[in-house]
């Protein structure tokens, strides 16, 4: 039925493009696997094809500082782009590198595949601590060792509640403990279906083998990672550096990770709401979509039932002059949003055709008469 998509809005906010609002407002009433489906489709939408050795240019266009400098999220030193690439390195802050927070080696090792070169985990790191770090999984240690002065992070043995036999781990600074759990995410709804995201010191953080994604191995996450991740985008909230960077690699990579748009939908996979299905209130909660034209709709979603046959013919299609409607019943009232969520035009259907001028964009028709309502998007 149409009321999951009614709900929800495609106003453009700060965070969220209106194209991707209108993206997210369809997960509403979706749960456990049709959602992960969806999330792994949205994920996918607009990606393009890049080099591992494209990193270090498209890194000034994801992660610089507002002083023009490498953002490292493994120390606080000061690296000038491009100038500073490693190199060698014996000691912190000497160069920054190219890291692969998932690591290589966990899918196939690989720097040429997709993941192998992915934005939304790939990030500019000192190139010493990188090292400290190695292929060992994220996670906490209460008494690790760090590197001292600038560096960020530290490893040593696993204190996490419940989990302490997992071994060695690199614990994170904690104003990036969110960012990492919701790039692990994202790359699990992105490629846990296509690549077996499997370590090579034991499935600790993955639980899928390439196309194994269900309920029943918590959609590609082991129960370490669960516990992991949902406490870390719990405690670290999306940041401004965050939706910089998402929107950063939107315009590098063509596509967006759906966890910092809107990271109430971890809940629905791993959390708390795990197995029910996504609320529309949730989705104006976390700002992903607004509600700007619900407003309008009131009137036309307080008469709806779940019958929409007569109006399951409608169509419309963009056209030179504007949009073309065809099919409508006699009498049908044609709303015509913008992707601002701002009502245009409101139209009554004499014949079964009707065509509005409009100019190019996107779009949102909502079809009613009587009891029954369609919603449909388009582009012109």
């Amino acid at each position: 039925m149409c009321l999951a998509f009614l709900a929800c809005a495609i106003t453009a906010t700060a965070q969220v493009p209106a194209d991707y609002q209108a993206r997210y407002a369809t997960l509403a009433g979706k749960s456990g696997a049709s959602l992960f489906s969806a999330l792994e489709s949205i994920a996918a939408e607009g990606y393009t094809t890049h080099s591992y050795a494209d990193l270090w240019t498209l890194f000034l266009i994801t992660d610089l500082n507002a002083s023009g400098k490498i953002w490292d999220m493994y120390s606080s030193c000061t690296f000038t782009p491009q100038v500073d690439q490693c190199g060698n390195y014996s000691s912190v802050c000497t160069c920054y590198n190219r890291e692969h927070s998932l690591p290589k080696s966990w899918f196939g090792g690989s720097k040429d595949n997709p993941p192998g070169n992915d934005l939304f985990h790939l990030i500019p790191t000192d190139g010493r601590v990188n090292s400290q770090r190695g292929d060992s999984p994220f996670g906490e240690c209460a008494n690790g060792s760090s590197l001292g002065g600038h560096a960020l992070g530290k490893l040593g043995s696993s204190t996490l509640e419940g989990f302490t036999n997992i071994g060695s781990v690199f614990e994170p600074d904690d104003m990036y403990k969110g960012d990492f759990a919701r790039s692990y995410f994202g790359m699990i709804v992105r490629y846990g279906t296509s690549y077996d995201l499997s370590q090579s010191n034991g499935n600790i953080m993955f639980s899928n083998s390439g196309s194994s994604i269900s309920a029943a191995n918590r959609f590609g996450l082991t129960a370490y990672s669960v516990a992991l991740l949902m406490k870390w985008t719990r405690q670290d909230t999306v940041s401004a550096k965050e939706i910089a960077r998402n929107n950063g690699i939107q315009t590098a990579q063509g596509n967006r990770n759906p966890f910092i748009d809107c990271p109430i939908v971890a809940e629905y996979l791993w959390g708390t709401k795990a197995g029910d299905s996504v609320t529309i209130d949730d989705l104006l909660a976390c700002g992903c979509v607004d509600s700007t034209y619900f407003t309008a709709l009131d009137e036309v979603i307080a008469g709806t039932s779940d019958e929409v046959s007569r109006l399951a013919s409608v169509n419309v299609a963009g056209v030179a002059e504007g949009l073309s409607f065809s099919c409508l019943p006699h009498g049908a009232r044609v709303l015509l949003f913008d992707a601002r969520g701002m009502l245009l035009t409101e139209e009554r259907a004499s014949t079964a055709e009707l065509a509005i001028a409009v100019g190019s964009g996107f779009y949102l028709a909502v079809v009613a008469i009587n009891n029954e309502t369609r919603a449909m998007k388009v582009k012109k």
